[in-house]
């Protein structure tokens, strides 16, 4: 592999998403001369780790870019993730952002000299090292399937995907399909795989719910009315909260729609308890999801309650709460099964996808980005290593900011910051 000569820009961005494309409309504005690296293509994520029926779960109101207006955009209606990843190539065409696809970014360093960044990067078998005074690393922490240990005892005639590799059931194996993890991919997955007649088992775990639609508005409305994404990451006493996973809601179909585990029991689901293990051609599950179920229902409780008060609160007169199957409580855990080890033979399981989520690192940093914790070290986004900024990650400054919605906020605080130094 050969190494070709440096080039210079005045910024680095590093991730060609959303984040990286809103910081590079944000450095049009301030007329910086600087570039954007993906090792993929622009919005690659949106492109080859969705499925095809995948839907956002923000209605398109609140998935506004950079520069968007709301105007004429009813809030309720939701885009598939190819219509936002097309989104996403429109905006950095029309905005003549200088995306370099398919620039795999080696390593991030300083020189101590020049006091420079120093950026390696691979395409097409050559590398090069780009140089910046200030580098905006917009990647992301979680870029790689996070599959458990378990799955090295799964025997090999059961074939694995992960959750990034599901397309739609016409892929998968003849047989039934055991889903691992009903966070938001995984409880997606299951109902669109039972919606195409397949029989699903699916691992649960503990996860909130929230209600679609609530007193006559869209529960991303409520979100947004109520100050509950603008919440600052500095005011959170429980460090808990900022781990959280994202309750579980659908924009899949018109309006979309609520979704809960007793929801997919009704559509034909086999609600399970936590995947433990597999031992003696079996599959052993915990006794939680009776317990699974009960907690979701309870985030979906609480979050009504929350909106009532809200409503209370400005003495907003609204629509009485509209009747939602799919909501209705299952405070018994009537939808769980009560097994807790399931036969591979038995139950026709020839395919196990992982809804684990996603992992990754910051290895490619040499330079000391994270704390003990593996936590990265900073405040609302700027490093403590000058010229060194983040964007895009979750909790960066306020409870918003790793969704599209806090996107545009972010862009330009970060920006604001890059150019004071």
């Amino acid at each position: 592999m050969s190494l070709q000569t440096s080039e210079h820009v005045d910024v680095i961005v590093i991730g060609a998403g959303q984040a990286g494309l809103s910081a590079g409309y944000f450095l049009n504005k301030h007329q910086l001369n600087y570039v954007i690296f993906d090792r993929g293509g622009v919005a690659e994520s949106w492109k080859s780790q969705r499925w095809d029926s995948m839907t956002l779960d923000s209605p398109e109101i609140t998935n506004l870019l950079p520069g968007e207006s709301p105007e004429n955009i009813q809030d309720d209606l939701f885009s598939t993730g190819k219509e936002f990843g097309k989104k996403l190539a429109d905006f950095a065409g029309n905005n003549e952002i200088p995306v370099k696809e398919y620039h795999q970014v080696i390593s991030l360093d300083k020189a101590d000299d020049t006091g420079l960044f120093e950026v390696k990067t691979s395409h097409n078998g050559e590398e090069m090292i780009w140089t910046a005074r200030k580098v905006i690393v917009a990647s992301g922490m979680l870029n790689e399937p996070k599959i458990p240990s378990v799955s090295r005892a799964i025997p090999a005639a059961i074939k694995q995907f992960h959750s990034s590799q599901y397309r739609n059931a016409a892929q998968m194996p003849e047989g039934n399909i055991l889903v691992v993890g009903s966070g938001r991919s995984g409880s997606a997955i299951a109902e669109d795989l039972s919606a195409a007649g397949r029989r699903v088992y699916l691992a649960t775990s503990k996860v909130g719910r929230i209600p679609r639609r609530y007193r006559g508005k869209d529960i991303a409305s409520w979100t947004v009315a109520s100050g509950l994404l603008d919440v600052k990451t500095s005011d959170i006493t429980d460090p808990a909260i900022l781990t959280e996973h994202h309750p579980l809601v659908s924009g899949r179909g018109r309006r979309g729609h609520t979704i809960s585990l007793q929801m997919l029991h009704k559509e034909g689901v086999t609600l399970m308890g936590r995947l433990l293990g597999y031992e003696q051609d079996k599959l052993l599950f915990g006794s939680d999801a009776v317990e699974n179920i009960r907690f979701a229902d309870q985030v979906s409780a609480s979050t009504k309650q929350m909106i009532e008060g809200f409503i209370n609160q400005y003495g907003l007169e609204l629509p009485e709460p509209e009747f939602d199957e799919a909501d209705v409580p299952d405070p018994d855990g009537s939808s769980a099964e009560t097994a807790t080890e399931l036969d591979i033979a038995g139950s026709g399981i020839t395919s196990i996808i992982w809804a684990t989520g996603l992992t990754g690192s910051l290895n490619w940093m040499y330079l000391p980005v994270l704390d003990e914790q593996g936590q990265l070290v900073h405040v609302e986004g700027v490093s403590p290593i000058r010229g060194l900024f983040f964007l895009g990650f979750p909790w960066l400054r306020k409870r918003k900011s790793g969704v599209i919605y806090g996107m545009p906020e972010d862009a330009a605080y970060i920006t604001d910051r890059l150019t004071e130094q």
